[in-house]
């Protein structure tokens, strides 16, 4: 039902079997249960322009320059101070089951 958008009537009469009494309280359940939660905010950004990707313009670039536009302290690693917001970036982040780039910045 949820997947093909088959009415449960039709389900039903496929598979020869009743509709479950509490089948629309099931499915909001499993619902529930699957949702993710929302994602705490670790860094406000707002402020900051978005980073170009220049990934998309040219796939085969290697080195690149851009400007730091601020530098935030890594909750997850002891407030270090190693997290880089650039103004254009040719790193591809991970994305669609699609695997990061790696990179080395030198300042």
């Amino acid at each position: 039902m949820q997947s093909h958008g088959i009415p449960a009537d039709k389900i039903s009469e496929v598979v020869k079997a009743p509709i479950p009494q509490n089948l629309y309280y099931e499915i909001a359940m499993r619902q529930e249960r699957t949702a993710k939660k929302q994602q705490q905010i670790l860094y406000q950004t707002t402020h900051i322009p978005e980073t170009k990707a220049i990934f998309y313009d040219d796939h085969n670039l290697v080195e690149h320059d851009a400007t730091i536009l601020d530098v935030f302290r890594n909750v997850t690693q002891k407030n270090t101070p190693n997290l880089l917001i650039l103004d254009r970036s040719a790193v591809y982040p991970t994305s669609g089951g699609q695997e990061h780039d790696t990179a080395v910045i030198k300042i």
